[in-house]
């Protein structure tokens, strides 16, 4: 928690926020009683005046309200927004299973018309980290937390080189990375239909490997007979579903005050 609190205050810190705020956040659902124990927390953390110094700047800020969500609901609420200018599903209507692919973990979430399903929804250990390592594995002295590493592996194809250092040259990722991209693709999609509620009909994909592995998941998707919808952009539709849930939430606010 200690860390999420850091997180947040280098974000305000970062965008220059000043005066009262409110905060919406997303934390892994591993469990309701891990959930509700977090979300309790970093309530508690965040709630008050903070005095800080950013980048050696003095800033001051007042958290006024806190909203914590599960880690990709921020998506469905993005993509029913989307929806609404365009031929996208209606999702308030479906069963939907949000799959949010993010650095430490995946989360699956099940949303039966808007409600989340906690009951059935859960968090894995098993995201880009895990993919990075399998790309270090491939190159000799490589480090899958290296920066170098993970922007390469997300550069346009003819652009993915990376040397570790000590390389007398670069290795190009375009001869290690489709095969790669495969089976990763194909393990977490054993992991998805093994959870997947028996009623949901679509999916959205979603996170900061959703972009990345969507061309190998949709196939899989269509396979299992599943609608498939890649949130976009994916690796902001949680943060920008989470703000206009914060906007709804503080206009209901000012509303009851009068």
């Amino acid at each position: 928690m200690d860390d999420a609190l850091v997180k947040t205050l280098a974000c305000v810190g970062y965008f220059g926020l000043k005066g009262n705020l409110g905060v919406v956040l997303g934390l892994p659902y591993h469990s309701q009683e891990q959930f509700d124990s977090e979300k309790s927390e970093i309530i508690s953390l965040l709630t008050s005046p903070h005095v800080m110094v950013y980048r050696g700047q003095s800033m001051e800020i007042n958290v006024e309200k806190v909203w914590v969500m599960p880690e990709g609901y921020g998506s469905l609420i993005w993509s029913e927004a989307q929806s609404k200018r365009t031929s996208s599903p209606d999702f308030p209507n479906l069963s939907v299973a949000i799959v949010d692919i993010g650095h430490q973990t995946t989360d699956f979430l099940a949303i039966d018309r808007f409600r989340f399903a906690r009951g059935a929804s859960q968090s894995e250990s098993f995201g880009m980290a895990q993919f990075y390592e399998r790309v270090a594995a491939q190159i000799d002295g490589a480090d899958s937390q290296s920066l170098s590493l993970i922007a390469a592996v997300h550069n346009a194809e003819g652009e993915r080189f990376y040397r570790p250092k000590g390389a007398s040259r670069p290795t190009d990722l375009d001869e290690i990375l489709p095969s790669l991209r495969k089976s990763f693709a194909r393990e977490l999609s054993q992991r998805f239909l093994g959870w997947l509620p028996e009623r949901a009909t679509d999916v959205i994909v979603t996170g900061g490997g959703g972009e990345f592995f969507w061309s190998e998941l949709r196939p899989l998707l269509k396979e299992a007979r599943l609608k498939g919808h890649l949130a976009k952009p994916s690796r902001q539709a949680n943060a920008l579903g989470q703000y206009i849930y914060g906007e709804a939430q503080l206009a209901n606010l000012k509303a009851a005050a009068g």
